[in-house]
């Protein structure tokens, strides 16, 4: 049985770590798309596209996905406000880091309450987040243990999650600034992430 004081304890968790708002959804509401995952390598492929073991094609993709979500009542999802001229800047990356090891330290504090079974997701490759000044992904490459293991997690977009309306499940405004909005010095972005409880 879940209690709201466990859940309250793991936006917390959130929000302690680094992000700006964290928010307790129903698993149900998570929406996994086919060709929202066939964007890694449909007509459009992603560079990052087979460098990483948490990149399509070593992900399980939206099939596995539907069926861990079965198993889960509550998920948490968090979010990381930024201003846009950070999106699009070189310190993106190190919020894409955050955002990572957000995820991972609320996942790893559920199994530690209890939901033994929990998965977290980020957003972007852990091989251009984490391995950048490395030739190949040790686990890829080489069927070693990852070299990041205690933070990098796999991207939402290898499973075909939703990632808009995770956003409006959550409560939150889905919008985002794009990069035709860089001389809008308010203009704000966002980056998100996932935990399903198990």
């Amino acid at each position: 049985m879940i209690s709201k004081q466990q859940l309250a304890q793991l936006t917390h968790e959130a929000k302690r770590h680094g992000a700006t708002s964290s928010a307790i959804i129903s698993s149900k509401k998570i929406q996994v798309k086919e060709n929202l995952a066939a964007l890694c390598n449909g007509e459009y492929t992603c560079p990052d596209y087979g460098l990483a073991a948490s990149c399509p094609p070593y992900v399980e993709g939206p099939v596995e996905f539907r069926k861990w979500q079965a198993q889960s009542k509550y998920s948490i999802t968090v979010k990381i406000e930024l201003p846009i001229s950070v999106m699009f800047s070189d310190e993106r990356r190190g919020v894409m880091q955050l955002l990572h090891h957000i995820v991972a330290a609320v996942g790893q504090k559920a199994i530690e309450i209890g939901f033994k079974k929990s998965k977290a997701f980020a957003g972007g490759s852990c091989k251009e987040l984490f391995c950048e000044d490395q030739e190949k992904c040790c686990v890829v490459a080489e069927n070693k243990t990852c070299r990041h293991i205690a933070f990098a997690r796999p991207s939402m977009s290898g499973f075909g999650i939703d990632v808009t309306q995770l956003m409006l499940s959550s409560g939150w405004p889905a919008q985002k600034a794009e990069q035709s909005d860089l001389s809008d010095k308010d203009a704000t972005s966002w980056v998100a992430g996932l935990i399903m409880l198990a």
